[in-house]
């Protein structure tokens, strides 16, 4: 059982567990942590939700709904970001939903549970989004099965700069 939520003060202790594990070079855990708040917790937790509303966005950034998934031991184990629109980019290689699994809590299934939460939280919560557009790259087969597994169908594999095709998937809401 996975849970989505805000993160609170109490929280700080299992968020720089988690931010301080060996995640992959290309994947950002906590967006706007480094720029937006200096590292400052008490900040983070204020103006993560805040964005959501359109409020503190760099230029060109969308309003975003940011949730942290803890299990049902407490512990957290991932997160998610919902983007509320599409850029041009984000139409082609970021799409609506972006989630991760902290490492150490990888292959358990937290992944399909975040996704399948999150698409339970636009449906509750974001009306306006009735299709949700999500992407990987080609040589991710975790996230290409968590995406399918969640009912995602494939439109099309774009190219990018970097040689790898990236994957963009539709799920109905």
């Amino acid at each position: 059982m996975i849970t989505l939520r805000h993160l609170t003060i109490y929280d700080q202790e299992k968020f720089m567990q988690a931010l301080s594990a060996d995640w992959e070079k290309n994947f950002d855990f906590a967006h706007y942590w480094d720029t937006m708040t200096e590292k400052n917790f008490a900040s983070y937790i204020k103006i993560i939700p805040e964005m959501a509303l359109g409020m503190h966005l760099p230029k060109g950034h969308v309003p975003c709904t940011f949730l942290f998934a803890f299990n049902s031991e407490g512990e957290l184990v991932g997160r998610t970001s919902i983007r509320h629109e599409l850029t041009d980019y984000l139409m082609k290689y970021g799409g609506h939903v972006g989630y991760g699994v902290v490492p150490a809590h990888r292959r358990k299934g937290h992944a399909s549970a975040i996704l399948a939460e999150t698409l339970n939280y636009i449906k509750e919560n974001l009306p306006h989004l009735s299709r949700i557009l999500l992407t990987c790259d080609e040589s991710n087969t975790g996230s290409r099965k968590t995406i399918e597994n969640n009912g995602g169908i494939l439109e099309d594999i774009l190219p990018t700069t970097a040689g790898e095709g990236k994957m963009r998937y539709w799920i109905n809401i």
